[in-house]
């Protein structure tokens, strides 16, 4: 097993109807590295000058980073609890609910700052269309199953 870090953020959404719901958006960040067998055919010398088609065989060592995404929304008629946002999100990550997910095994890509800023832009388009993921007639027109404020909790 590789390494695993969570990573979140939250902000205030104001839907159409005024009211105030809390967005909290986690990111799943998990490193491992793997060993892949890898084949590639070549020219191989088996005598001065003499070159034959073979395949070469070897083991490449591989790191992936990959992030996960989930999302909570609080009914304005709970108190928001940032741990619980967390926990809801997280649940949602780990039975496959999540909000997307990017995979990387370039080094360089999902670093904290690139983590941070695609949780940022999660969290700043979901409170600029909090319409969208609140209201359920706009849901059934986009056929979106999420939160209800009407009837959801945060608890749920």
């Amino acid at each position: 097993m590789g390494k695993i870090k969570y990573f979140h953020l939250y902000g205030d959404a104001v839907d159409s109807e005024g009211r105030n719901h809390v967005v909290t958006v986690v990111g799943k960040f998990e490193q491992k590295r793997t060993n892949e067998q890898v084949s590639r055919d070549t020219l191989i010398e088996v005598h001065a000058g003499k070159l034959v088609n073979g395949t070469v065989t070897f083991n490449k060592k591989s790191l992936t980073r990959k992030l996960t995404i989930g999302v909570s929304i609080c009914n304005p008629i709970d108190d928001f609890s940032e741990a619980e946002g967390v926990r809801i999100a997280k649940k949602r990550i780990n039975e496959g609910k999540d909000a997307g997910s990017v995979e990387t095994h370039d080094v360089t890509m999902l670093t904290k700052d690139l983590i941070l800023m695609e949780l940022l832009g999660k969290l700043n388009y979901i409170t600029s269309n909090i319409d969208d993921y609140v209201h359920t007639e706009k849901r059934k027109n986009k056929n979106i199953d999420r939160f209800d404020p009407d009837t959801d909790s945060i608890g749920a």
